[in-house]
C-alpha cells in the first residue's frame, strides 16, 4: 500500500509547490498565439483609406476640377498643340544636368568664377547663329577667352563622341532659353551639318579661331 504523499507534505511545502492543475480545466485562449483579431485589420484599412482621402484633398493631391472641362487626353492635346521648342528645352534640361554641363557651369548657369565661364548672359551663347557654340560643344574650347568682361583659361572637353546631334541641339536650346537668355533654338540639322563639316577636327577650338568664322543671320 503506497503512502499518501499529500498527507505527508507540510503546509509550507504545499505553498511552495502547489499541486498541478489539470489542463483539461484551463480556459481556452480567445485568440490563437501569434494571430491578431480580424477587427484590427479592418480598423487599419479604414485608417489608411481615410488618410489617403485627407491627403488627396488637403495636401496637393489630384484635384478632379482641374480637368473637368476635358473629356479625354486627345481633346487636351488638340486644344494645347505640341510646341517643338518647349520640347527641346525640356529634353535639354536632362542633358544639361548630366555630368556634361552642370558640374562646371552650375545649375544657375553662372559658371565658376575664375575657372569656368558663365552661360547666363554670355555673348557666345546669345549669338543669333549658333555655329560657334555648336563647334565648342562638339570639339571643346581652350582659353584664353573673354566672357562678360572676364577672362577664362580652362579647357572645355569635347562632347562629339558622347552626345548625339539631337542631344546637342536640345542642351544648347535649353542654355539659349534659360537664365534670362533669349536666343533662337538650335536645330538637330544644324548640329549634324557642322559635325560633318568638322569631322576631321582633333583639337579644341580657340577664341581666335572661332572669331574667324563668318556668321550668317
Amino acid at each position: 500500500m503506497k503512502p499518501d504523499r499529500k498527507k505527508g507534505q507540510t503546509k509550507a511545502a504545499r505553498e511552495v509547490h502547489p499541486p498541478a492543475r489539470s489542463r483539461a480545466n484551463d480556459p481556452e485562449p480567445s485568440v490563437a498565439p501569434g494571430r491578431l483579431p480580424v477587427w484590427i485589420f479592418i480598423v487599419l484599412a479604414l485608417g489608411l483609406f481615410w488618410g489617403m482621402v485627407y491627403l488627396d484633398n488637403h495636401a496637393g493631391g489630384f484635384n478632379p476640377r482641374v480637368y473637368q472641362h476635358f473629356t479625354s487626353s486627345n481633346e487636351l492635346v488638340r486644344l494645347i498643340p505640341f510646341d517643338p521648342e518647349r520640347d527641346l528645352v525640356n529634353k535639354g534640361i536632362a542633358v544639361y544636368n548630366k555630368p556634361t554641363c552642370v558640374a562646371c557651369h552650375q545649375g544657375n548657369g553662372q559658371g565658376t568664377p575664375g575657372l569656368f565661364p558663365p552661360l547666363a548672359g554670355s555673348e557666345w551663347v546669345l549669338e543669333q547663329n549658333p555655329a560657334r557654340i555648336i563647334r565648342i560643344v562638339l570639339d571643346g574650347m581652350t582659353g584664353p577667352v573673354q566672357v562678360k568682361g572676364a577672362q577664362f583659361t580652362n579647357l572645355m572637353p569635347p562632347w562629339r563622341p558622347t552626345l548625339s546631334d539631337e542631344e546637342i541641339a536640345q542642351v544648347l536650346t535649353y542654355v539659349r532659353k534659360s537664365w534670362g537668355n533669349d536666343a533662337p533654338p538650335v536645330k538637330t540639322e544644324q548640329v549634324a551639318a557642322i559635325r560633318k563639316e568638322t569631322a576631321n577636327r582633333t583639337t579644341a577650338w580657340t577664341a581666335a579661331e572661332l572669331e574667324q568664322i563668318k556668321l550668317t543671320p
